[in-house]
């Protein structure tokens, strides 16, 4: 026995005689193989020290790290055999026998599943049991591999070593009651975002307590998305503004902690200011404006247009766009605003008399068309109105004939009443009168050429050519049946001055007809005669 104690002494002298089994050194990190880390505590030889001998899983150590070890084998298959574990034991032990008595937590790391619970080894270090019941594992949840919180609730020291039982589950329910009996509504805690929902973020107050932040709470402004507020794993504040013992439930708030925009409103937007904002919604009763995070204005339908205008708010504006708008209402209480995106603008009836003096020709756009006329927009807000008398030189039965809505004219400024909004407009005066000059060209009796336009149970219109005015033809001065767009010729019965358009002009195929017959007739006549008197001519030759 002597013997082998001796050779076992004297070997381990030859081989490192500066260092003995069960030394305590210090070794620096120089790799990471699958089964432990690579040391270099100053031998001969480099050091091992395996996994299960390591204080923390092998992922949490990094190549230089310095680590207190104690040599377990010398020169084992040329490598020195360490521990972590070792030299530590003893202090762990103490720390762990300690929070025991005084029923503080320690941290633990599950090392295997064994029947009824877990092998775990707290601090890194001392072994103990986690029973399955005491867990507060979620079924069909992976166990965790990283540390966790436990409570000692069962220690005792035997010839073998310790029996420790430890509970994750009364841990849980210490700091819940903890919790709950010291905290209140109004109270600020910290914690880490464990997750990012939709419909809020789920906070890490402690390992065993969470709390809940509706989307509603995270910001002032309720469109923003939670997303676009936190990441998991931000660390942040948060304010209580619930909570639920019974059903351990804490809910939390971010906004509260952040200033409340509507506290200065007044001040910042006062009446009669003209501001920036964002359009974000279209209602049919007007449209929500974004002024900044958590402040929203209405611009009454009321507020959009000048004027007796319907149309659709869509034409004027589209959510997302950067629109200017006057404050005209603050109620702070019931956070409103209401806004006029009009009088930003500015009313287009100001000064309209310098902008558009009565006998200037101006462009439009037609909005609107009625039996009457037609509406005509100048300018956003300025509209005119366009009797159907003031459409053409022509007869127009139906304004649409003509016109449809979005077709750009040009119209004379015919009248202007400012003080009750009213344009009214000439289409045919803003270009010659062709009636001008028919009655200084045609008389009666004139002949024409017209292109039947539209034909009636009295009669047919036609287009003059060349004069760019309706005639008409009565039926009883038609002669057939005629479609329109047929070319007709026809001699002027009657040109009368108009009102309404200018003038009139009666025209008759028949006539035209006839003056053709009588016409040939004539000439025919006329060659007969011419024909007679060349013939005596020839007879008094051959006497």
């Amino acid at each position: 026995m002597e013997s082998r104690e001796f050779n076992e002494h004297a070997l381990n002298s030859f081989e490192v005689p500066e260092f003995r089994r069960g030394e305590v050194v210090k070794g620096r990190v120089i790799g990471k193989e699958e089964e432990g880390l690579v040391v270099d505590f100053g031998g001969k030889s480099e050091g091992f020290v395996p996994q299960e001998e390591l204080l923390r899983p092998l992922e949490n150590y990094k190549v230089g790290d310095v680590l207190t070890l104690q040599i377990m084998r010398l020169r084992d298959e040329d490598r020195t055999i360490l521990s972590e574990k070792r030299p530590a034991y003893r202090e762990t032990l103490e720390r762990v026998k300690k929070a025991y008595e005084e029923e503080t937590p320690v941290k633990a790391r599950v090392v295997s599943e064994v029947k009824g619970g877990y092998r775990v080894v707290l601090e890194g270090v001392i072994p103990a049991f986690l029973p399955g019941s005491l867990s507060a594992f979620r079924r069909n949840q992976p166990i965790p591999r990283e540390e966790f919180d436990v409570l000692i609730v069962d220690f005792s020291e035997e010839r073998r070593g310790q029996n420790v039982v430890v509970s994750r589950k009364a841990l849980i329910e210490k700091e819940l009651l903890s919790f709950f009996a010291t905290k209140k509504v109004g109270d600020v805690v910290e914690g880490k975002v464990k997750k990012v929902l939709d419909l809020g973020v789920v906070l890490e107050i402690t390992e065993t307590i969470e709390g809940f932040i509706p989307k509603s709470e995270l910001s002032y402004d309720p469109s923003t998305k939670p997303s676009d507020v936190v990441r998991v794993g931000d660390s942040i504040s948060a304010k209580i503004i619930r909570l639920e013992p019974e059903n351990n439930k804490v809910v939390l708030s971010l906004k509260q902690l952040l200033p409340d925009p509507w506290q200065r409103i007044v001040e910042k937007y006062p009446v009669g200011k003209v501001v920036t904002g964002v359009v974000k919604t279209i209602h049919p009763f007007g449209f929500f404006v974004t002024l900044e995070p958590g402040v929203e204005g209405l611009v009454p339908y009321s507020e959009v247009f000048w004027g007796n205008v319907r149309r659709k708010l869509e034409e004027v504006v589209r959510p997302g766009d950067v629109v200017k708008v006057e404050v005209i209402g603050v109620d702070p209480e019931n956070k409103k605003i209401t806004l006029s995106y009009r009088r930003a603008k500015g009313n287009p009836w100001e000064r309209v008399e310098e902008r558009y003096p009565v006998g200037n020709v101006v462009t439009g756009k037609v909005t609107k068309i009625i039996k009457q006329g037609l509406f005509v927009e100048l300018e956003e807000g300025l509209e005119g109105f366009v009797p159907i008398s003031e459409i053409s030189w022509n007869y127009v039965e139906s304004p649409e004939e003509l016109f449809k809505v979005g077709d750009k004219v040009r119209a004379k400024i015919v009248n202007l009443d400012k003080e009750n909004r009213r344009l009214t407009l000439s289409v045919k005066q803003a270009s010659e009168n062709p009636w001008i000059r028919v009655f200084k060209e045609l008389k009666k009796g004139s002949v024409v050429t017209g292109v039947v336009r539209k034909v009636l149970n009295s009669g047919i219109v036609v287009r003059v050519e060349d004069y760019d005015v309706d005639g008409f033809v009565p039926v009883n001065h038609s002669l057939g049946t005629h479609n329109a767009g047929d070319k007709v010729h026809l001699v002027v019965l009657r040109l009368d001055e108009n009102e309404r358009t200018g003038g009139r002009l009666i025209l008759s195929e028949r006539e035209y007809e006839e003056k053709k017959n009588l016409e040939e007739y004539r000439e025919s006549v006329q060659n007969e005669k011419t024909q007679r008197s060349f013939e005596d001519i020839l007879k008094k030759g051959e006497k």
